[in-house]
């Protein structure tokens, strides 16, 4: 029997890496063009597919998108968008096992540049954090398989590639906003978050108390945050503390509350006026 288009538009549409890539990249962009005036947040700086130079590897290397989320229209307060797709089966998830954070890991650190381009970090921890003390955070990755049809662990190496590039993106992101031009932007900060994108329904996560015991049934989510404390390789001391797993939908989720202006998130971000800068 001779296959038939709709035979291959359905393999390609579950299969195609590309075309997932290109679902997430929709959704970045139709951030770009809000249709509301009182959208007071937007997506700018959109790239898709440009290239780096891996500071670990000294291998070229591409990333997926990297983009901005400013705001104000100054640019003041700005997220930096280091975004890598992961194309995966919904029947054969990506699961995050962890638990509660504690208090160790709940910081995140602010890029500080002044009129100057001096360049300071801020620390924002606790409470005040995005990532706050005692919520859910990732500490190991499972990607399942069906091994004589029986699901099963396929361990992380197509995830831990997926997100190491993240983090290696989100290094040249640091680096190109301390060193930008100062005559067109001067005064700023900036905040960075590397995201892994998956497909609808293929993101789960499983919470475990400090006994090892499984709290509850797992769960499928949209969002989740893993810890990685991952010291980047610029001229200045800045930890990535976390990366942000997400499906589609989470990712305009997200993306919608901040470029609504949801200025509890932002401040959570930005709320650096009573932390502890460490100046370079």
């Amino acid at each position: 029997m001779p296959i038939t288009p709709s035979e291959i538009k359905d393999v390609v549409l579950r299969e195609d890496d590309f075309g997932h890539e290109m679902r997430v990249g929709g959704i970045l962009k139709d951030v770009q063009a809000p249709q509301s005036a009182f959208i007071k947040a937007r997506v700018s700086c959109l790239d898709h597919g440009g290239t780096y130079t891996d500071s670990v590897t000294g291998k070229t290397r591409q990333f997926d998108y990297r983009c901005r989320i400013s705001k104000d229209i100054q640019g003041l307060h700005n997220i930096l968008l280091a975004v890598e797709c992961k194309n995966l089966n919904a029947e054969l998830p990506l699961v995050v096992c962890g638990r509660n954070r504690n208090e160790k890991e709940a910081y995140h650190q602010v890029i500080a540049r002044d009129e100057e381009k001096h360049i300071t970090i801020a620390k924002v921890e606790g409470m005040s954090s995005l990532y706050e003390p005692r919520g859910f955070v990732g500490k190991s990755l499972l990607r399942m398989k069906m091994k004589d049809k029986k699901l099963c662990s396929d361990g992380d190496s197509e995830i831990y590639d997926k997100w190491s590039q993240a983090l290696a993106s989100s290094r040249d992101l640091a680096y190109e906003f301390a060193n930008a031009n100062a005559t067109t932007e001067k005064r700023g900060y900036a905040f960075l978050m590397p995201m892994v994108i998956v497909p609808d329904n293929s993101l789960w996560i499983v919470s475990y108390n400090d006994n090892g015991t499984i709290q509850d049934a797992p769960k499928q989510v949209d969002l989740c945050d893993f810890y990685v404390d991952q010291k980047l390789s610029i001229k200045f001391p800045f930890v990535l503390t976390h990366i942000h797993f997400a499906t589609i939908n989470g990712l305009s989720k997200m993306l919608s509350e901040y470029a609504d202006g949801d200025f509890y998130k932002w401040d959570k971000i930005f709320s650096i006026t009573a932390q502890r800068f460490n100046p370079i």
